[in-house]
C-alpha cells in the first residue's frame, strides 16, 4: 500500500481572485446564472491576477502511482479494454468473510468539525463478494469527518442481474485510478480512501486506519464556506504547492437504496447500498495557483433520475498524470 499526502482543509479565510460561472439542470446544484449560463451543465472562468496560469499550468506530480498493485484481489473484471488484459489470479477477500460491520469509532478520535475524509467503495448488484464490504461502507454512513460513496460498476452485468446503479463512467473513474496505479485490471469490491489509499484484504480495522491516517495528514488547501442570499459561497486557497492541475467536481447521490435481487450471484437477497452516487461531474479544472470562488445553489426540480432525496457534495482532486484520479484534497458536502 502506497501512502500519499491528503489535505484536511482549514476553514481559513482566501482571497477571492476568480469567479465559476455554473449552471446545472435537474435536481443539481449551480451558480447564480451569468453570462452564457443556462441548462445543461457547464463552466467557465478562470483565475485572474498576476501569476496566475489557465488549465494545465503548473508542474506535473511525479508522486508514486496512488494505488499498490493487489496481491490478493476479490473479484477481477473481465478485461475492459485493450489497456488492461485478464489476471489469473483468482479466490475472494476478506470482505467475503464474516460480519463487516464496523465497531464504534468513538476510540479513533474523529472530528465532527472536520471536512470529511472520502471513501470510495467500487461496487456491484452482481457480484458475490460485495454485500459485505456495501455493509461496511454502510457503517460509516453517521461518521460526520467520513464520506462514504458507493459508485457501481457495470462489467458484472453479464452474469444474469443488470446492476441498476451502474454507469459507465464510474468504471471508467475505477478503470483510471488502477492505470495510474499501473495495474492490469479491475475488481470488486474495491475501496479507495481519498484518491490514493488502498488494499485488497481489508477489513473494518485496516479501514480505520487509512481513514484516520488521511484525517490526520496536513492540509494543502484552505476553504471559506458562507451562506449568502445567492447560494453557498466556497473559496479555494492553496496553503502551497499543489504540483498541477485540480478537477472541481460535483457528486450527487441517494443517502439509501434497497435491491431485492432476483437473479445473478446475489439473487434472494435484498441488498442495502449507502450513497449511492448517481452522477459524478467535471465542473471546472483548477490551476491551483490562484484562489477560487465558487458560488453554489439548489437549482432544478427532481426527477426520476435526481430524486427528491438526492444530495449533493463537491470533490476537489488532483489530476495525476494524462486525465488520471490522484488525491482527494477536499470534499465539501452542499447538504
Amino acid at each position: 500500500m502506497l501512502t500519499g499526502t491528503a489535505a484536511r482543509p482549514s476553514r481559513l479565510l482566501a482571497a477571492a481572485l476568480c469567479s465559476l460561472a455554473i449552471a446545472a439542470g435537474g435536481s443539481a446544484w449551480a451558480q447564480d446564472s451569468g453570462p452564457g449560463a443556462g441548462g445543461g451543465l457547464s463552466a467557465m472562468g478562470a483565475p485572474a491576477g498576476p501569476g496566475s496560469g489557465g488549465p494545465g499550468s503548473g508542474g506535473q506530480d511525479a508522486e508514486a502511482p496512488v494505488i499498490a498493485a493487489p496481491s490478493d484481489p476479490g473479484r477481477w473484471a473481465p478485461s475492459p479494454s485493450s489497456t488492461y488484459v485478464p489476471s489469473e489470479m483468482g479466490g475472494f477477500n476478506s470482505f467475503a468473510a464474516g460480519d463487516m460491520t464496523p465497531p464504534p469509532l468513538e476510540h479513533y478520535g474523529f472530528n465532527p468539525d472536520a471536512l470529511p475524509v472520502v471513501v470510495e467503495l467500487f461496487t456491484s448488484q452482481g457480484c458475490s463478494s460485495c454485500p459485505p464490504a456495501d455493509a461496511m461502507l454502510a457503517g460509516l454512513l453517521d461518521e460526520p469527518d467520513i464520506l462514504p460513496l458507493s459508485f457501481h460498476v457495470d462489467y458484472w452485468d453479464y452474469l444474469g442481474w443488470a446492476d441498476s446503479f451502474a454507469r459507465p463512467e464510474f468504471t471508467e473513474r475505477q478503470e483510471r485510478y488502477a492505470m495510474a496505479a499501473g495495474e492490469r485490471s479491475v475488481y470488486t469490491p474495491q475501496v479507495i480512501v481519498d484518491g490514493q489509499d488502498t488494499a485488497v484484504t481489508l477489513g473494518p480495522a485496516q479501514l480505520m486506519g487509512l481513514i484516520d491516517a488521511n484525517r490526520l495528514s496536513p492540509a494543502t488547501i484552505s476553504i471559506r464556506r458562507d451562506t449568502t442570499p445567492k447560494g453557498e459561497m466556497i473559496e479555494l486557497m492553496p496553503l502551497s504547492d499543489l504540483g498541477g492541475r485540480v478537477e472541481i467536481l460535483l457528486v450527487r447521490y441517494a443517502p439509501e437504496r434497497r435491491v431485492q435481487m432476483t437473479a445473478g450471484e446475489n439473487r434472494g437477497k435484498v441488498i442495502t447500498y449507502t450513497n449511492v452516487v448517481l452522477s459524478l461531474d467535471r465542473l471546472a479544472e483548477w490551476d491551483g495557483v490562484a484562489a477560487l470562488r465558487v458560488t453554489v445553489s439548489p437549482d432544478g426540480t427532481a426527477d426520476d433520475r435526481f430524486p427528491d432525496d438526492t444530495r449533493h457534495a463537491l470533490l476537489v482532486q488532483k489530476e495525476d498524470g494524462e486525465d488520471m484520479p490522484g488525491p482527494i484534497l477536499a470534499a465539501i458536502r452542499l447538504d
